[in-house]
């Protein structure tokens, strides 16, 4: 029996709602405190559960741990592709965000003690897009892997739909 799926709605809305947080953190100049990049996991986190039971709801229940862990990674993929499409937008349109960015991972990397030449080959690699890219994909895909697994525990499951006669 195929599957109804949720995840294309809910990875759009859940993408869209975080790029939403980021920029108000942003612009409300928070943005750079420390732990406030962890804010925008929880509407992550939120979209996720919330698929995770429309995914169960559709489905009348009967779906496995598996099956809505994979609705929920799928979400997940698509809310990297638009945190990918926004990182490179913003790079463009707010280049001064990039500079803030770039001056507080130099901060933090002159208070681990590296040294000038670490700091700055370090920053070198920093600025490249490719890099930045990379690492909002793969911790985008990451953090989506775990919040999934977390997602998937919690809607009600009536374990997969009995066979049909035909």
């Amino acid at each position: 029996m195929e599957k109804k799926n949720t995840h294309m709605k809910y990875g759009l809305v859940t993408g869209l709602i975080m790029i939403a947080v980021g920029i108000i953190l942003y612009l409300s100049g928070v943005a750079f405190k420390p732990g406030m990049q962890y804010v925008t996991y929880i509407p992550f986190l939120i979209g996720l559960i919330l698929n995770a039971q429309a995914f169960t709801k559709a489905n009348d229940g009967f779906v496995t741990y598996g099956n809505v862990f994979s609705s929920c990674f799928k979400a997940s993929a698509i809310i990297t592709l638009l945190l990918a499409a926004w990182s490179f937008i913003s790079m463009k349109v707010f280049p001064h965000m990039m500079q803030e960015a770039m001056e507080m991972a130099r901060q933090q990397m002159v208070n681990k003690g590296m040294t000038d030449e670490q700091i700055d080959m370090g920053m070198k690699m920093a600025k490249s897009t490719v890099f930045i890219l990379g690492a909002v994909v793969f911790g985008t895909l990451f953090w989506g892997a775990i919040l999934s697994l977390i997602a998937a525990i919690i809607p009600k499951k009536k374990g997969a739909a009995p066979m049909q006669d035909m």
